[in-house]
């Protein structure tokens, strides 16, 4: 299941890659297919391919498993957005092939809702926002701040980012986090996670094979830092995450 929601968050991404160059009351459907490596020891990556629909309105998104609501029109310069989306972020002891994380406790997904403010200027697109998980499994609470630079030409966009998400500490406990019974019956090193974060530089792209025809990717290098690198339950800092998907565009 895990795999499943991970590449529909990031199938829906890929979907609404254009969408500031959307028409208003835009629906898609499509697939998509994502590579995610794990930051967990001795646990695979997850590679899978699923199906995508999508819809970009005036003020309501909808893509895959997340979703919002803008307070102003699309493409307002200045625009308040209340964000919702599955978080897929989750470890299962029995994936990994290392015995001692197997006896670990499970961290499992959630839903996230947040409120975020916009800004379009010359220089790029610029998000601020905070959220909390709503779905009542770990009740952390996350800041992030993002920069994007959407270069769209006819029929095609490439758009870098960049920016940093802030996680609490007990969000960062909940997927890094080792507790001193979990230490006891496992053997891993006991840790408990302070504020921190992770910086992130991504990349995407789509473009139009046909007027209704879209095919869409991405990248995006995600760096763990601070107190979150002496983690006993991580086996790599940074990971890189692909995306390729194709839509049909109504």
């Amino acid at each position: 299941m895990n795999k499943l929601v991970n590449g529909l968050i990031v199938g829906a991404a890929l979907v609404a890659a254009a969408n500031v160059s959307a028409n208003i009351s835009q629906w898609s459907i499509g697939a998509a297919a994502a590579y995610s490596p794990s930051f967990y020891n001795e646990t695979p990556s997850n590679t899978t391919v699923i199906p995508v629909v999508g819809y970009e309105g005036e003020h309501l998104f909808l893509r895959g498993f997340s979703g919002g609501y803008r307070i102003y029109p699309v493409g307002t310069p200045q625009n308040i957005i209340l964000r919702f989306v599955y978080d897929p972020r989750t470890f299962k002891p029995e994936d990994s092939d290392n015995i001692q994380m197997q006896k670990l406790d499970e961290r499992k997904a959630t839903i996230l809702g947040g409120v975020t403010y916009q800004a379009i200027t010359h220089i790029g697109l610029f998000e601020i926002g905070a959220g909390s998980d709503i779905g009542n499994t770990h009740n952390g609470i996350y800041a992030e701040a993002v920069w994007k630079l959407p270069i769209r030409r006819k029929g095609w966009a490439i758009t870098p980012s960049l920016g940093y998400s802030y996680n609490s500490e007990r969000l960062n406990n909940h997927l890094y986090g080792v507790s001193a019974e979990e230490a006891q019956r496992s053997g891993i090193a006991e840790f408990d996670a302070n504020w921190d974060g992770q910086f992130f530089v991504g990349l995407s792209t789509y473009f139009h094979l046909t007027s209704n025809i879209r095919v869409t990717g991405g990248l995006r290098y995600v760096n763990l830092e601070g107190n979150l690198e002496k983690s006993s339950m991580i086996e790599h800092t940074a990971s890189t995450t692909g995306n390729v998907g194709i839509a049909y565009v109504f």
